[in-house]
């Protein structure tokens, strides 16, 4: 193994102990239980179709739960770094920008993997849900997504209130884009005025600049609904990687 290598592995293994010195896995854990809690409520009072709707409240509920608290740690972890000056102490060793960054991703995505996985263990315990595992491994790839684009809103944003509003924001743009540019269709983009046209083109444009977080781990997976999950790996392995690319620059671009 190369000394390049061996420095991406070792930095990442860092990485790794500082989710767990942070409590990452814990605060995962808790939303789990609190997700399956809210979960075992509903199916306490609905009449109909009683383990269908515990197991969309739970995957809607602890979807979002993993992608913001793997946000915010990530982001306050690389804000840190930059204000403690410690990536200045990384790249003082024989370690180049990108090898810091390709460590940084790796730990945190691998942090990312692991709490999707454990958050879709427990839709095991349903025997009768169909595409249990398809919409955990898609939850993973949407995971490694979120984690990629936190660390790179900390790299560029340097501030953390900043950074995870604009986490948020994208985020929750994502998951809602396709929905936006239908409203603005049916909203008379096309035959409007020249105002709802323009809105309706910034926003369907805004949707092509990030991806179709509403087809990762769709709950209609758990409801015997039809199951589409390779165009979401690739989709997700482009946009890691064009984040990856801006990341590289953005690095370039700081003064160390």
């Amino acid at each position: 193994m190369s000394s390049s290598s061996r420095a991406v592995l070792g930095l990442a293994r860092l990485t790794l102990l500082e989710a767990r010195r942070t409590a990452v896995g814990k605060a995962a854990l808790a939303a789990i239980v609190i997700a399956i809690s809210l979960a075992l409520f509903v199916d306490r009072i609905v009449l109909t179709d009683q383990e269908r709707a515990t197991v969309v409240t739970y995957a809607v509920i602890v979807r979002l739960a993993i992608v913001l608290i793997l946000g915010q740690a990530i982001i306050a972890n690389t804000v840190r770094d930059l204000n403690e000056r410690i990536i200045e102490c990384f790249l003082a060793l024989p370690l180049t920008r990108m090898q810091y960054a390709l460590g940084k991703w790796s730990g945190w995505a691998l942090v990312a993997v692991l709490c999707a996985l454990s958050a879709g263990l427990p839709l095991f315990g349903f025997s009768s849900t169909p595409g249990r595992l398809p919409w955990t491994l898609s939850f993973a790839a949407e995971a490694v997504v979120a984690a990629s684009l936190a660390l790179l809103l900390a790299l560029a944003l340097g501030r953390i209130v900043t950074a995870v509003f604009a986490f948020c924001c994208l985020y929750l743009f994502a998951r809602v884009s396709s929905m936006l540019v239908l409203l603005s269709a049916n909203m008379g983009a096309n035959h409007g005025s020249l105002l709802d046209r323009f809105d309706a083109r910034y926003v369907e444009f805004a949707g092509y600049l990030l991806p179709r977080m509403d087809r990762f781990a769709d709950t209609a997976w758990l409801s015997g609904g039809p199951i589409r999950f390779g165009p979401d790996l690739l989709q997700g392995a482009i946009y890691v990687v064009l984040l990856g690319a801006v990341a590289h620059i953005e690095l370039r671009r700081k003064q160390f």
